[in-house]
């Protein structure tokens, strides 16, 4: 969901409900440019106030951030728009999710360094310990290099509390999230690709299209025995995809389309079938793959990308209701 006027966040408002989904994911990004000037790049826009007008418009749908970049300022200000979030609409509608930045784009574009990867990264941890002081007890004391906070008060959490969402394929964030997260978000797995260098979007593509299911069930047991380490409650942590390609096609185009998506993502012409961000073929196909993907790795959120209102409320209706129905 990007940047536009009121009437038309109120008719993808409308779309999104009518399509049977259950929420609506923001991004954070300043821009991206997809390697093209700056001056032509795609804007972004403010999460939290775009998540405000949906809360308003929809009284059920969840409203999350996929992800808030806390490299680029103080985090305790997004967790403040997180908890008044939750006051105003409930904290069970509310998804907390935020990430250690890395278009360095954006970092340059502010006048700012962009971080290595593990400054990055020990900034994100601190930013969710702090996450979890304030969302649990409204004040907040921290220390850290990166990420301090003096006697921070900002007043008794709602009850509930926004849940915290981390999302990546690294060893490290996988950590980091069984440590203090309520949902992770799995990205593809580190293990296939390194990202970074001048293009990561497209490295990013190419990294989630080779991942496969297995991999995920690795990234599952690393993040619940950080959990088990840390003391909490492996079970109670739920985790999430983001599904970059749904397209309905029959048994015989399954070949054909699957070698269109690996073009569009720079990867060899492969099977996309044992790919967790990829749906292709008739509603059963894409049934039996998200059945045996829930049962996997604990699946309980998946978050679409932007596609056509009707392909939404198709999966929607033809895949995923189905299957809680049978479920229940």
């Amino acid at each position: 969901m990007g940047v536009t006027s009121s009437g038309g966040l109120r008719e993808q408002v409308r779309l999104i409900e009518e399509a049977g989904l259950d929420g609506v994911f923001v991004t954070d990004h300043l821009f991206v440019s997809h390697g093209r000037p700056r001056r032509e790049a795609v804007a972004g826009g403010d999460p939290f106030v775009r998540l405000a007008m949906v809360g308003t418009l929809s009284e059920r749908l969840m409203l999350g951030t996929s992800v808030v970049n806390i490299g680029l300022g103080h985090p305790a200000l997004a967790f403040r728009s997180f908890i008044e979030l939750a006051a105003l609409f409930g904290g069970e509608r509310v998804l907390a999710g935020i990430g250690a930045g890395w278009n360095r784009e954006e970092f340059e574009a502010l006048g700012m360094e962009f971080p290595p990867l593990a400054g990055r990264m020990d900034r994100l941890e601190e930013a969710a310990i702090l996450a979890r002081a304030l969302f649990d007890e409204g004040f907040g004391e921290l220390a850290g290099q990166h990420v301090t906070a003096c006697e921070l008060s900002l007043g008794p959490p709602p009850s509930p509390a926004p849940r915290l969402l981390l999302g990546g394929g690294s060893d490290r964030l996988l950590e980091i999230a069984g440590r203090y997260g309520d949902v992770v978000d799995l990205n593809g797995s580190s293990r296939r690709l390194k990202l970074g260098g001048p293009h990561p979007v497209l490295r990013d593509m190419m990294r989630r299209f080779t991942t496969t299911v297995s991999d995920l069930e690795d990234s599952v047991q690393r993040v619940r025995a950080s959990a088990a380490a840390a003391g909490r409650e492996a079970d109670q942590i739920e985790f999430s995809v983001l599904v970059n390609a749904v397209r309905f096609c029959s048994e015989l185009e399954v070949e054909a389309v699957e070698g269109e998506l690996c073009g569009q993502a720079g990867i060899d012409r492969q099977s996309l079938a044992d790919c967790p961000y990829v749906f292709v073929g008739p509603p059963e196909r894409m049934r039996h793959q998200l059945t045996e993907r829930a049962h996997r790795i604990g699946l309980r959120h998946l978050i679409l990308a932007p596609a056509e209102p009707e392909v939404l409320a198709r999966f929607s209706q033809d895949v995923v209701a189905t299957i809680d129905a049978e479920m229940r």
